[in-house]
C-alpha cells in the first residue's frame, strides 16, 4: 500500500491524499460504510461501487467466529467472499470483544473471550491477528488492541496504553515474518489523557506501519475533549501516513476531524439510522415519520426519485424497502459530503464549508 499526498488546505491541517490499495486507488478523506459481517446492511455491493464508494469496512472478529476463516480463503478471499470488486479494511475486533462479551480475559499474550454467538471460548493473540488477516486476505487490517473506556481512570488508560504498544510490537514482528500481502494500521489509544495519546502515537509511529487509527474516541466524551484528543494525536503521526478515525460519522464531526488532519471515517450512522427513519439530507436530518412529510413531494437527495411524502409512507407501514430506499440516500449524501470536502480542500477553503455546516445543519 502507497499514501500520495495530493493537496493541502493553506489554512488547515486538511489534505487530500490517494491511497493505492491492490484493489485500486481511494480518494481520501472518505468514508467507509460498515459491512461487519460480511454486507452494508440495506444496499447491494454493486450499488456502493456504482455510487462511488471504493473502500468499505468489515470486522475480523465476527468474520472469525462466523463463518470462519476457513470459507472466506476457500471463497477467495474477503472481498470475493463479500461480492465486493472494492478494497476492503478489516477492523481486528478488539472493541467487539470488549462490547460483546462478559467474559474477557486480557493478558500479555493476548485475549481471552467467550463468542457472544455460541459462548464457545477462543484466544487471540496479535500475531494470530495478523495471521488471520492475512488469510482473510482485506487489502487493510487493523492490529489488535486493548480498548477500555476513555472515561476509566488514568491507571487503567496508562495499563491498556502499554498493553497495546506491547501488541503492535508483537504484530509488527509477525508482519516482518510473513511477508504478506494485507497492509496494517495500529491503533493509538490513551482515552482523553494527552501525555498517554502523545506517548502512544509517538511509540506506534516509530514502528513505521503502513497507516495508523486513532481509537477509543466518540464513546462517551465530549465534543471538545474529542477533538482535542485527536490534535494532539495528530501531531505526533508522521504527515505521510493515513490516519483512521475509528467509529466517528457524523458528518459535522468528521469535517472538523478533517480539518485537524484525519484521511479516513467509518460509522454505521448512515445505514443504522436510515433503518430507523432517519434521513440525510442538505437540509439536515430529517425525521421520516413526522406528519410534515406526509404531503410534501420533495426530494432528499436529487439523483433518487424518492420523494419525503414516499419515504414517510413506507416507513410508517414498516415497508421492507423503507430501510433500503433511506440507506441509499444517506450512502449518497455522506459520498457527497466527502467530494464537497475535498473540493474545498483543494480550493483552499474548508474553514468556509465548516462555517456553512456548523450555521445550516440542523434537524427535523
Amino acid at each position: 500500500m502507497k499514501f500520495r499526498i495530493l493537496w493541502k488546505d493553506k489554512h488547515t491541517s486538511a489534505r487530500v491524499g490517494v491511497i493505492y490499495t491492490n484493489s485500486g486507488p481511494v480518494l481520501t478523506p472518505a468514508f467507509m460504510p460498515v459491512g461487519t459481517e460480511g454486507a452494508v446492511k440495506g444496499v447491494f455491493p454493486f450499488q456502493l461501487g456504482k455510487m462511488g464508494y471504493r473502500l468499505i469496512l468489515s470486522n475480523l472478529y465476527h468474520l472469525y467466529l462466523r463463518p470462519g476463516v476457513e470459507v472466506i480463503e476457500k471463497a477467495g478471499g474477503v472481498s470475493k467472499f463479500m461480492g465486493w470488486e472494492g478494497a476492503v479494511l478489516t477492523d481486528s475486533g478488539g472493541f467487539q470483544i470488549f462490547s460483546l462479551s462478559n467474559k474477557v480475559k486480557v493478558e500479555d499474550k493476548g485475549i481471552h473471550f467467550a463468542s457472544h454467538i455460541d459462548g464457545s471460548h477462543h484466544f487471540l493473540s496479535p500475531e494470530d491477528v495478523v495471521e488471520i488477516a492475512e488469510r482473510m486476505g482485506p487489502d487493510i487490517s487493523m492490529i489488535l488492541d486493548h480498548f477500555v473506556s476513555n472515561l476509566s481512570p488514568w491507571e487503567r488508560v496508562k495499563d491498556a496504553t502499554l498493553r497495546t504498544l506491547k501488541w503492535a510490537e508483537h504484530a509488527r514482528r509477525k508482519i516482518e515474518e510473513i511477508k504478506g500481502k494485507t497492509s496494517f494500521f495500529a491503533i493509538v489509544q490513551g482515552g482523553i489523557y494527552k501525555d498517554l495519546r502523545k506517548a502512544s502515537a509517538r511509540e506506534l509511529a516509530s514502528m513505521d506501519f503502513d497507516g495508523y487509527g486513532i481509537g477509543g474516541l466518540g464513546v462517551g466524551e465530549s465534543q471538545e475533549e474529542m477533538l482535542r484528543s485527536v490534535e494532539e494525536t495528530v501531531a505526533e503521526l508522521p504527515q505521510e501516513k493515513p490516519r483512521y478515525l475509528m467509529g466517528i460519522g457524523h458528518p459535522l464531526q468528521m469535517a472538523r476531524a478533517i480539518s485537524l488532519g484525519v484521511d479516513l471515517f467509518d460509522c454505521v450512522i448512515p445505514t443504522r439510522n436510515g433503518r430507523r427513519g432517519q434521513i440525510f439530507s442538505q437540509e439536515g436530518i430529517l425525521r421520516i415519520k413526522r406528519r410534515e412529510f406526509a404531503e410534501d413531494f420533495s426530494h432528499p437527495h436529487s439523483d433518487y426519485p424518492f420523494s419525503k411524502a414516499l419515504l414517510r409512507h413506507l416507513y410508517v407501514s414498516s415497508h421492507l424497502n423503507s430501510a433500503l430506499y433511506n440507506t441509499l440516500i444517506n450512502l449518497r449524501f455522506f459520498l457527497d459530503i466527502m467530494e464537497k470536502i475535498r473540493k474545498y480542500i483543494k480550493a483552499n477553503s474548508l474553514r468556509e464549508y465548516l462555517r456553512d455546516l456548523e450555521k445550516n445543519w440542523r434537524e427535523k
